[in-house]
């Protein structure tokens, strides 16, 4: 017991780390492509390239996991990534970070599907529900960490942003060498066997998979999940200033959420163990609507981190309970590909979902989008619970 839970700890370690850059740049990426020079197309462009190039290299670097193992695929892209982030600070024009931001998407299509399918081999399936739990608190710590890391740092260099920005590029690429050496001591599931198919083969097991109901119930969970988190990204701070509050009052709320979906991840995966995924599922969708429906009735910064908070809990019921039906509908032989789905589906959710809420409020005002976003997460519940009826 004692080297299994070494090796969860570690494997956990590398998640949080190997997830951690994606999210500290996010909140700066835009600001950094504007004093490189980049126009708004070209600054869009830039923002968008590293789901553009995540996308597809989730599901194409998943399977290449299944075929020649988990950890090679971890290492490799850990590396990827910390050379990526690296080459952040000696870009010189937009041209430029925008072939690093895909280079940098490449390194986390091999990171995130060779970390959750190591993860769901590493339980027995009675704990899986518990096992992708830590996984998903892993991923929430990312996010906390991440954007602390990129306030504090840049606060600090507010006198040269330029170098605030190197600084944190240096901080971030320096995690990532340790996070390759925490992959070091991660072992290869023991029941891996190496596999040779050929891509009608590979064509057809991304079909086969994609016709389960348990695994489509999974992705069709973290998708809205997700179109939620993008929207409430964007329009929750637009929402926020528009009653004076600052850049640390938004951060606040933010953190809100981070903290209750960590608190909340463990108890959900215990829960699905126990009595399945449904309830946690049902009860995190109806949250996260009706987090998104609260929001326009409150102007004062208590009420508003309240709601950002109950975001969380949603968060936190939803994610775990996502993660483990994809472990429990997938077997060993096919996990990468699987779990690489799961990936492609939770950042197109957030490529999807934040562009739609900002059209939207554009549209309408800051309030319809995010209620809109409300309602889409609403019409996704009917479709999730109908695939686990039917599994």
């Amino acid at each position: 017991m004692r080297g299994r839970r070494g090796q969860s700890f570690t494997l956990l370690v590398s998640t949080l780390i190997g997830t951690m850059d994606s999210n500290a740049l996010i909140p700066v990426i835009a600001v950094y492509a504007g004093l490189l020079g980049a126009d708004l197309w070209m600054t869009g462009l830039i923002v968008a390239m590293y789901s553009i190039v995540h996308i597809p290299a989730n599901i194409i670097l998943g399977r290449l996991a299944d075929k020649i193992g988990r950890k090679i695929p971890l290492m490799i892209g850990l590396s990827l990534d910390a050379i990526s982030v690296f080459l952040y600070s000696l870009t010189q024009n937009p041209v430029h970070l925008l072939m690093v931001r895909a280079a940098h998407g490449l390194g986390g299509g091999f990171v995130g599907p060779s970390t959750m399918a190591l993860a769901a081999g590493m339980a027995p399936k009675e704990r899986k529900g518990r096992m992708m739990a830590l996984y998903g608190i892993a991923i929430a710590f990312s996010v906390l960490i991440g954007f602390m890391l990129s306030g504090v740092v840049m606060s600090r260099f507010e006198h040269d942003v330029m170098l605030g920005y190197d600084i944190l590029f240096y901080v971030l690429s320096a995690s990532l060498i340790v996070a390759v050496g925490f992959a070091l001591f991660v072992k290869e599931s023991e029941d891996f066997k190496r596999m040779k198919t050929d891509f009608r083969e590979d064509l057809r097991n991304f079909l086969e998979i994609l016709k389960r109901k348990l695994a489509m119930a999974s992705y069709l969970s973290v998708f809205f999940l997700l179109f939620a988190l993008g929207a409430f990204t964007v329009l929750a701070p637009l929402y926020m200033r528009q009653f004076g509050m600052t850049t640390v009052n938004v951060a606040t709320g933010f953190s809100a959420f981070a903290v209750m979906s960590i608190i909340v991840h463990y108890p959900s995966g215990w829960l699905s163990d126990r009595i399945g995924t449904k309830v946690p599922v049902t009860f995190g969708f109806l949250t996260v609507a009706l987090s998104l429906f609260l929001i326009p009735f409150f102007s004062d910064l208590p009420a508003l981190i309240s709601v950002m908070a109950l975001f969380g809990v949603g968060h936190g019921l939803l994610f775990p309970s996502a993660s483990a039906m994809v472990a429990h509908g997938s077997v060993r032989e096919e996990r990468g590909l699987a779990t690489g789905i799961f990936y492609a589906m939770l950042v197109a959710g957030v490529a999807i979902g934040a562009p739609v809420a900002g059209f939207m409020a554009s549209v309408f005002t800051i309030e319809i989008g995010i209620w809109i976003s409300g309602i889409v997460v609403l019409v996704g519940l009917p479709a999730v619970l109908r695939l686990l009826r039917k599994k």
